[in-house]
């Protein structure tokens, strides 16, 4: 038993390339972590709703956004909510970055704003995840639902207000169900919950022109 778990390990370190090999995994954690890994990794582009909620010293503002994403950093976040910054649409594409706000378009995005919107991704996520070197898996199951697993990674650029991200995907579904970015002192910073994830939805590649 011990010789095929110690295989198992070794086969999902080879398959996940990114991951490093300090990882440790019950049965349990390597079926369904496993089963994350292709999931995503055959991810060519997902929409989504996600209601974003921003933590601050002066309290909270609540944001519903609509994402699209696409493949070779293609990603495009549009406000839904609330009405004084409904329409705000900010595209990416590779290095390249397009607001536009009342129609118009401008080239710059508050540094905060973007360092919280581009952890909200999923496909952001899951990059820094592989790359990281201090990352953690947690299975918790659940008969009737099937459970969710929680996936923690360290921030590979951190600073006092962003150290830590985590997501919790269902198992049964394998969608996330939100993103969340811990401070320093383990204070959440902001937490993105997926009400609607639209896996290989089809998108127009024509929204991410800049």
């Amino acid at each position: 038993m011990k010789c095929r778990l110690l295989l198992l390990a070794l086969m999902i370190i080879l398959i996940f390339g990114g991951c490093n090999a300090n990882k440790k995994f019950s049965e349990d954690e390597s079926g369904i972590y496993e089963k994350i890994h292709r999931y995503y990794n055959k991810m060519e582009s997902y929409s989504a709703k996600v209601v974003l909620t921003v933590k601050g010293n002066r309290g909270e503002n609540v944001y519903e956004l609509e994402q699209k994403v696409a493949k070779n950093d293609k990603m495009l976040s549009s406000v839904l909510s609330p009405d004084n910054v409904k329409g705000i649409q900010t595209v990416k594409n590779g290095e390249r970055v397009k607001v536009i706000y009342n129609g118009k378009e401008k080239r710059e995005l508050e540094s905060e704003a973007s360092a919280d919107l581009d952890l909200s991704y999923v496909n952001n996520f899951f990059s820094l995840y592989y790359r990281s070197e201090e990352t953690a898996v947690s299975v918790s199951a659940n008969d009737k639902k099937g459970g969710t697993t929680l996936l923690e990674t360290d921030l590979t650029d951190k600073s006092a207000r962003r150290q830590k991200a985590s997501m919790l995907v269902d198992n049964q579904t394998l969608a996330p169900k939100n993103i969340t970015v811990y401070d320093m002192g383990g204070n959440v910073v902001f937490i993105a919950e997926f009400v609607e994830f639209r896996y290989n939805d089809k998108i127009d590649n024509e929204i991410f022109e800049i």
